[in-house]
């Protein structure tokens, strides 16, 4: 299993008491755990444990006695494992940086590790170049099985026109996917609202949830599975894998919302389109398919299949 997948033991949660006003935080975790003052510290320092929600990075936080504590199990324990690989940086200059995540890696930090994924790995990497305090911020979040492209800002004075380009759909991101079965059209756009029911996403009627459309072409066709080209017009959560769903055509490897098994999610963040926001000029970076793919020998991807939507 890859860093960052999700723990198997339920988050311990524990309040403190009035008589614990003052104790560090580490120390109350060592009693409440039964574990070593030090292996608290380093749950604390890993990312593994929220006070009142929030997470708290300071071993040595004095205790008010009256704090809702949660600790985070990570399955692996806090093995910091993963590192960006230069090889990886499609794209960086003063203001942006352009970067192809791997499947497997969440894209920022998740409720019991801070450390193993793309952003935290970013921030350090431009420590060691000599940024003593990097600035990085993140508008675009990739599900930790997707793979592709992320794009980042690394200057403060492009970061809300990069918010608003990604917020008014300005940034065309267009996504690869095998797909179980064979679409009946060669192209076709879903429609279908987004929303939340139980927890979970789902797609819904029109005016039940929030609005959301995904633009799909058919680039190729085995036997018994299509490799797609998805164009999302709007940004919600799981959208492409949600909408593919509904269509029949579940993506490959999709174990929340498809049936096929595969080795990892067949979806693909493939190429992003967009104007820089410090210079205007026209940008376009692409992600290199993952190497277990099972790319068509034959198959020339196009410069842009989509057609005009109706």
């Amino acid at each position: 299993m890859r860093p960052g997948q999700a723990p198997l033991l339920a988050p311990l949660q524990c309040r403190a008491q009035p008589a614990d006003q003052g104790l560090p935080l580490a120390e109350f975790l060592a009693r409440e755990c039964l574990i070593s003052t030090e292996a608290a510290a380093d749950f604390i320092d890993f990312g593994s444990v929220q006070i009142d929600g929030r997470q708290e990075r300071q071993p040595s936080r004095r205790l008010a006695g009256t704090e809702q504590i949660t600790v985070y199990w990570p399955q692996h324990g806090t093995r910091r494992v993963y590192e960006t690989a230069p090889q990886r940086i499609i794209y960086q200059d003063r203001y942006l940086l352009a970067y192809a995540k791997e499947a497997g890696v969440p894209s920022q930090q998740t409720p019991y590790d801070s450390y193993n994924n793309v952003y935290a790995a970013l921030y350090r990497h431009l420590q060691r170049l000599g940024s003593e305090r990097p600035y990085v911020a993140l508008h675009q979040r990739l599900d930790q099985q997707t793979s592709g492209i992320m794009l980042l800002a690394l200057n403060r004075t492009v970061n809300r026109e990069l918010g608003r380009a990604f917020q008014e759909h300005q940034v065309i991101k267009d996504y690869l996917a095998w797909v179980d079965g064979l679409p009946a059209k060669g192209q076709w756009v879903n429609r279908a609202d987004i929303g939340r029911k139980n927890g979970r996403y789902r797609t819904c009627p029109k005016g039940q949830g929030k609005p959301a459309a995904t633009i799909f072409r058919v680039l190729h066709r085995d036997p018994d599975r299509t490799l797609l080209w998805a164009r999302p017009r709007t940004g919600r959560t799981h959208q492409i894998r949600l909408h593919l769903a509904a269509d029949g055509h579940p993506i490959i490897g999709d174990r929340r919302y498809g049936n096929r098994p595969g080795e990892t999610l067949y979806l693909h963040a493939y190429r992003l389109r967009l104007h820089h926001p410090a210079t205007g000029a026209p940008l376009l970076f692409t992600a290199p398919l993952p190497e277990n793919w099972p790319e068509p020998s034959t198959l020339a991807l196009p410069a842009d299949p989509i057609e005009p939507a109706p």
